[in-house]
């Protein structure tokens, strides 16, 4: 088994809880424009930056689909939620978070947002000072499931990629994670994983401190 010496981080639908919020804003906006999103469109692109979110849904409805429009507007009602219900975070997060700290993991997140919400929804969650590393999604120009981002947050870590354990909650995340040579552990959110995606999986944990389990049973190989 390979040796972990770090953890990289999806940050929507892993450390914060923000798929559902944004599935709703998407719901909101589309009203206006004769448009429908249910949750199964909306998994599709979960863990795409949003050059990935605009092609799959411009796929979904043609190529008329006024997503900057839209999507500018659903990025407003997002920030608007956030600011008068605060950041909600996943269940065990800075337990997590902790536990690698004491243990000496270095610790990244690499998220496809976009990086000055990333950075301000992880720091209103305390996250940001607890992690080493950042890259977002208009850092790269590939969408997960290209693995360039996870490449990148290695290469910030300065750590090998078959050194690093990727906690994911989307398909498109565990790919980009098995193809840039990680170990990918799949956190359930929104989305089980398909059956291909599965077989990429090292492990499926049910809550995100079990996280904690699988580094232990890593160590003991």
């Amino acid at each position: 088994m390979k040796k972990v010496d770090a953890v990289i981080f999806d940050m929507d639908g892993v450390l914060i809880d923000s798929e559902r919020i944004s599935l709703k804003c998407y719901q909101e906006v589309l009203k206006d424009y004769q448009y429908e999103m249910d949750e199964k469109i909306y998994v599709k692109f979960i863990g795409r930056n949003v050059e990935g979110i605009k092609e799959a849904l411009q796929e979904e409805f043609g190529k008329d689909f006024p997503f900057d429009e839209i999507y500018k507007k659903k990025s407003k009602l997002a920030l608007e939620f956030t600011d008068k219900n605060g950041v909600k975070i996943k269940p065990g997060v800075h337990e997590l978070l902790d536990y690698l700290n004491n243990e000496n993991y270095k610790i990244a997140v690499a998220t496809s947002t976009r990086r000055q919400r990333a950075l301000e929804l992880l720091e209103r969650a305390k996250i940001k000072e607890k992690v080493n590393y950042i890259v977002c999604g208009d850092q790269v120009e590939n969408s997960k499931p290209d693995p360039e981002i996870f490449l990148r947050a290695a290469e910030g870590l300065n750590v090998k990629p078959n050194n690093c354990l990727v906690v994911e909650d989307s398909d498109a995340g565990i790919t980009a994670a098995h193809a840039a040579s990680m170990t990918g552990v799949h956190v359930p959110d929104m989305k089980i994983l398909d059956d291909k995606t599965k077989k990429l999986a090292f492990k499926i944990c049910k809550e995100l401190v079990d996280v904690k389990s699988v580094l232990e049973e890593i160590k003991e190989y």
